[in-house]
């Protein structure tokens, strides 16, 4: 005959089990709130990050629009009386009873109100396009003739130092750009060539399209060149390479600056290629689908 146990033999056989369950159900119900304290803790801690984000981002824009409508009231309120000091000083050049000592002294003033007048006009630039608040108006352009344009703005000042520019583009080569946006690139780009080469030197202008597809306008010169420490530095604003150079010629850095900006609207890059006492090569890189003409531009392609 069988012995079954007592009821309270049963019950305390039962306890460990209904024991281990209530513990597990306990682990669970605290683990479940420990997790959901921490999603909220989270959740919270990500609103107000989003929230000092959101306030930081506000701030830095009505900062950048304060800096751009001081630099637009400052750069209007200078240039009207430059624009005077130029002008009576072209006056004064052209007025035969002055001597020569007098018209000479007008140059000065009318140079130095055209150079100060130039970097007004480049802050100026600068801070539209940061602001995003330069609009290309674009056409198909011929690049040769593009090119041969900015040549023609510079043959004076590198005729003065017996500079040589050479000019390479096929005729059949456009491209879809502003072309007074891209036209101010290459006078940027040569008055610097132009600036840093010496006496008897060569610059040369290049315009195809890379292997890539990319259409390259290359300007390249063969000056003082910069060393490879100071590439990044004169691509942005005010940054210029500090030497005897740079003392000797004007300028405050602005042109290698405005000219990547420029390029950039169009999508594109501007890429240094520099070595010291050797020369410098400054290629405007835009996307192939820009480029028209390609076909026919094929023989004269640029290597990479």
């Amino acid at each position: 005959m069988t012995t079954f146990g007592s009821p309270n033999k049963l019950r305390e056989r039962g306890r460990p089990s209904l024991l281990s369950d209530y513990c597990v159900q306990l682990g669970s119900l605290l683990e479940r709130q420990h997790t959901e304290r921490a999603l909220i803790t989270a959740k919270e801690q990500a609103e107000r990050a989003a929230t000092l984000a959101e306030a930081s981002m506000r701030q830095a824009q009505e900062a950048d629009r304060a800096k751009t409508k001081f630099l637009a009231n400052m750069t209007h309120e200078l240039r009207t009386p430059l624009n005077a000091i130029i002008g009576f000083s072209e006056l004064i050049q052209n007025t035969p009873a002055q001597t020569g000592e007098h018209a000479a002294y007008a140059g000065y003033i009318h140079d130095s109100g055209t150079h100060l007048l130039g970097i007004l006009n480049g802050v100026l630039d600068l801070a539209r396009i940061e602001a995003g608040r330069l609009v290309l108006e674009q056409h198909d352009v011929s690049i040769a003739e593009l090119i041969e344009a900015a040549a023609a703005t510079h043959a004076a000042a590198a005729q003065r130092k017996s500079i040589t520019i050479l000019k390479r583009a096929p005729a059949t080569l456009e491209a879809w750009l502003d072309p007074s946006k891209l036209k101010r690139v290459l006078d940027n780009l040569l008055s610097n060539a132009i600036k840093f080469t010496a006496e008897g030197g060569t610059i040369e202008i290049d315009g195809g399209v890379a292997k890539s597809g990319e259409l390259v306008i290359a300007v390249t010169d063969n000056g003082c060149g910069i060393p490879d420490d100071h590439l990044d530095r004169v691509l942005e604003p005010f940054g210029q390479v500090e030497d005897h150079l740079t003392r000797e010629n004007d300028g405050v850095g602005l042109g290698l600056p405005i000219a990547r900006a420029l390029v950039g609207l169009h999508g594109g890059k501007l890429v240094i290629e520099s070595e010291e006492k050797a020369g410098t090569t400054v290629e405007v890189r835009l996307p192939a689908e820009r480029v028209r003409g390609a076909q026919q531009a094929t023989q004269h392609s640029l290597a990479s």
